[in-house]
């Protein structure tokens, strides 16, 4: 891993998915981790590590995804007996969505992500929120000095009656995020943690210098069609707030993995770059190509759109 290619540890879980759409169409896939992966391998030539636990049900899937992509390593995953995590995603017309999860599998420990520690960059997904124990997260962190970055995503949600899935504010979410060089969240999400709405930049910058106050030298904060914010400290040590518009590619028909694409669109361009402006610029170019694809099908087409 000390080549001159990008390396890139993909920290997180596959889901299988059952997508319902506003437009009356159901589609059955696979997601979690894998838009991260695949969108990733479509938009770089980086060398990628994915790292979780996968129930073997859906093993076979897995593997006809991911097996023969030579950039692909998959040492770090691990097949268990364990019913593989499966999440129902039924979205309505102004893009809200109500998730249910079914199944599980254990969460990582550190000597499963031990390997992978000298990669570039370290991305760390909640898909279901129960991937990493702080403890491990920690362990990590003291272990390596490579970029860390961090989707909040699940962090945030509970199971509940029915095993539907409602957000709250999750224990020790400070301790979490500061292990963290990059940390990104959706406004839901922000807005959860920070106690109040983000409606204004006063409330984004507020909500900036908490996390960044932990840690961590970035915040990265999707917005759907209304493109993201970035919240840096400059070297002045003036919190800073940069915002971006969303670059759509077409007619919108499924939004699941955006917030995974623009997380692999940010590390990819910034570990090339060490530039945090043309890093969210084309986080949120492929985040607006991800949003015309449907399901994890069709995410192959990222590397040929972007091309065009």
């Amino acid at each position: 891993m000390t080549t001159g290619e990008q390396t890139i540890a993909l920290v997180g879980s596959i889901n299988r998915d059952t997508i319902r759409t506003p437009d009356g169409v159901e589609v059955g896939s696979y997601g979690g981790m894998l838009y991260g992966i695949l969108s990733l391998a479509g938009m770089s030539s980086a060398k990628i590590f994915p790292v979780g636990n996968v129930g073997r049900d859906i093993r076979t899937p897995v593997m006809e995804l991911l097996g023969g992509n030579s950039r692909i390593d998959l040492s770090g995953v691990c097949f268990t007996s364990h019913q593989n995590p499966h999440c129902v995603l039924t979205y309505d017309d102004a893009g809200n969505k109500q998730e249910v999860l079914h199944g599980g599998v254990p969460p990582i420990e550190f000597e499963q992500i031990e390997p992978f520690l000298d990669c570039q960059a370290i991305c760390i997904n909640f898909i279901t929120g129960t991937e990493l124990s702080l403890t491990t997260l920690q362990e990590i962190r003291r272990k390596s000095s490579r970029l860390i970055l961090m989707d909040v995503h699940s962090l945030t949600l509970a199971t509940g009656a029915g095993n539907r899935r409602y957000m709250r504010v999750p224990e020790k979410w400070e301790s979490l995020v500061a292990c963290a060089d990059i940390v990104q969240c959706n406004e839901k999400e922000g807005a959860l943690l920070a106690n109040e709405a983000l409606v204004d930049d006063a409330a984004v910058i507020r909500f900036g210098k908490r996390v960044l106050g932990l840690g961590p030298v970035g915040l990265l904060i999707t917005r759907g069609d209304r493109g993201s914010h970035t919240v840096i400290k400059t070297a002045s040590g003036q919190v800073e707030l940069r915002s971006y518009r969303a670059v759509p590619d077409g007619t919108v028909v499924d939004e699941t993995g955006c917030g995974d694409v623009f997380l692999m669109g940010f590390t990819s361009k910034y570990l090339s770059s060490s530039d945090l402006d043309s890093s969210s610029k084309f986080a949120n170019r492929v985040a607006g190509i991800n949003c015309c694809l449907r399901g994890i099908e069709e995410i192959g087409q990222m590397g040929r759109i972007l091309e065009a």
